[in-house]
């Protein structure tokens, strides 16, 4: 059996670079050909683990390995040095040398590239799933904000989009999970023989996100799902595009949240401004049993973010055979067929939102029919087993020494 160390910022913190960790530690598990060994890398600047020049006396000791637990398992977790500098914690470092020095592929799973930096260098094949660039990531956050905290921040972003450039670069196969990074990836590779690349994006657990034949499109509710206390979900934004709605489809139809965040206080504040405070509706932490209910009951499924590497919240729609109204945002670009299994829609546009609502709830019987189209779609490319192929296919030609560029 050969291995694969799967070397993850924050893994046993959530969300959605950790959800696409479980998807590759799964299929390795279905395939049997593969010795998975999770390790996850410091984000914090008060990171236990970490030395810091806030904390003088740990400078004077390596970095070290903590213990974490992550899907019922222990996991290795490792600090940086001067963890308070962001670049610190992208490069490599004794104790996480010592952990993946016999694996046969390094697979990097992180939101922007420059995470694999820790990596880089060690002998090893090292393989890239990545979501986006930090720059990009962080336009909105970088775009606002004054002081030297906001200077700060802008000087780390620069940093790390270099380092960003360097990891794209250099490592020896990249995964993508929108069509504007997989483009991005390709010019920066130009020249560079025997890269795979290739757009690869997490698959969904078709069996767990299933449809409901009982779901009712003319009843059900609007669903987002996320953690909407990321200013990149511009949750806002949903908010004013359901008040343009009619208001008998607002009498049919409930907005309803759920995720690990809710919406900031001016969210529900506008809310009650608006007076609709009594048609939404937030809930904290669903366990999966109850997401999958908030799927299947869904009416349509609704997504204003600024900025998303891929949207696994998507893909679980589309399997619980709910269409999906979706700004151009990045990875739902490249997921959804506009007209078919859902709709698109520009940024921050509410009233382009509130038409593409009104469209795919107007007339139940055409919903339901865009519902099975997009089941279609993650049968037909995202469904774990046949998403999951592209990933192994990666680590056997790495592992066996064979190269290939895939777009």
């Amino acid at each position: 059996m050969r291995t694969c160390a799967l070397v993850v910022p924050g893994l046993h913190l959530g969300g959605g670079v950790p959800a696409v960790a479980e998807f590759l530690h799964s299929i390795a598990a279905l395939d049997g050909g593969w010795d998975v060994r999770p390790i996850s890398l410091c984000m914090s600047s008060v990171d236990p683990e970490s030395s810091s020049l806030r904390r003088p006396w740990t400078l004077l000791r390596p970095v070290r390995v903590g213990a974490r637990r992550w899907i019922d398992i222990e996991i290795p977790h490792v600090g940086a040095r001067y963890g308070e500098l962001e670049f610190q914690r992208y490069r490599p470092r004794e104790a996480l040398s010592g952990l993946v020095g016999d694996c046969d592929v390094i697979q990097v799973v992180c939101g922007s590239p420059a995470w694999a930096n820790a990596v880089l260098g060690l002998g090893k094949p090292v393989s890239l799933q990545v979501a986006t660039l930090a720059r990009v990531e962080r336009r909105m956050r970088d775009g606002t904000g004054r002081g030297a905290a906001a200077t700060w921040r802008r000087a780390m972003t620069r940093i790390t989009n270099r380092m960003d450039e360097r990891a794209l670069r250099r490592v020896d196969a990249i995964q993508l999970e929108n069509p504007w990074m997989l483009e991005h990836t390709q010019r920066a590779n130009l020249g560079r023989a025997g890269v795979d690349i290739r757009y690869a994006p997490p698959g969904v657990d078709a069996a767990v996100f299933h449809p409901d034949p009982a779901r009712n499109p003319a009843s059900g509710h609007i669903l987002c799902v996320g953690r909407l206390d990321d200013p990149r979900k511009n949750i806002g934004l949903l908010l004013e595009t359901y008040a343009l709605l009619p208001q008998a489809m607002r009498d049919r139809h409930r907005l309803v949240l759920a995720g690990a965040g809710g919406p900031p206080s001016s969210f529900w504040q506008r809310a009650v401004a608006l007076g609709l405070q009594d048609r939404v509706e937030f809930i904290h932490r669903p366990d999966q049993g109850e997401l999958v209910a908030l799927y299947q009951q869904a009416a349509v499924f609704a997504l204003t973010s600024d900025e998303e590497g891929l949207g696994v919240v998507v893909l679980e729609a589309m399997a619980c055979a709910v269409p999906v109204v979706s700004t151009r945002s990045g990875g739902p670009d490249g997921i959804l067929t506009n007209g078919v299994d859902g709709r698109l829609v520009p940024l921050d546009d509410a009233a382009a939102m509130a038409n593409a609502l009104a469209y795919v709830l107007a007339d139940p019987a055409a919903n339901a029919v865009m519902g099975l189209h997009a089941r279609a779609t993650i049968d037909r490319s995202y469904a774990q087993v046949v998403a999951g192929r592209a990933f192994l296919d990666v680590w056997n030609r790495l592992a066996s020494g064979a190269t290939a560029c895939v777009a």
